[in-house]
């Protein structure tokens, strides 16, 4: 379902794919991750995603000073990992996985984030609306930003989308 907004009064459309492949991009410069495990800044921050083929014209291929390298999960020590398209039983499985490492995983459904993603999309009229599970954020040894908390809805647990 194509996203769209107005500007200069011309109105846009953006895939979700397109729209979650921008916010992934944008999302890392809100989150802090442990000094052992933080992305070296003369290296690319890697992307690990369940259906990375979705995702992959959105990244720049191979480009000299690339910030960004998507790459298909599994895959070793990613900084960010984006569980989508993946079924609720993998993803469930994948989330227990890396529960405790230093990535920060992004999802796209209330069943992940009840599956203990740090940020998921969720999609209100149109528009991407960022939910933060502050517990998967602490218990991956991530801090996230208090600007990107005051903009998101705050996942408690339980029932709250």
């Amino acid at each position: 379902m194509p996203a769209t907004g107005i500007a200069g009064g011309k109105g846009l459309t953006a895939s979700v794919e397109q729209l979650q492949a921008l916010f992934v991009q944008r999302l890392v410069r809100y989150v802090q991750w442990p000094a052992k495990a933080a992305p070296h800044p003369d290296e690319p921050i890697i992307i690990a995603a369940t259906n990375a083929r979705c995702l992959r014209p959105y990244f720049a291929e191979d480009a000299s000073g690339q910030r960004f390298k998507l790459v298909q999960w599994p895959v070793e020590a990613p900084h960010v990992l984006v569980v989508n398209g993946a079924p609720s039983r993998e993803s469930a499985a994948i989330m227990e996985r890396v529960a405790t490492l230093p990535i920060l995983t992004i999802g796209q459904s209330p069943t992940n984030l009840k599956q203990g993603v740090v940020v998921n999309f969720r999609m209100v009229g149109g528009k991407v609306k960022l939910q933060i599970n502050p517990a998967a954020a602490e218990q991956a040894g991530l801090t996230v930003s208090s600007r990107l908390l005051r903009i998101s809805q705050i996942y408690k647990g339980g029932d709250n989308e």
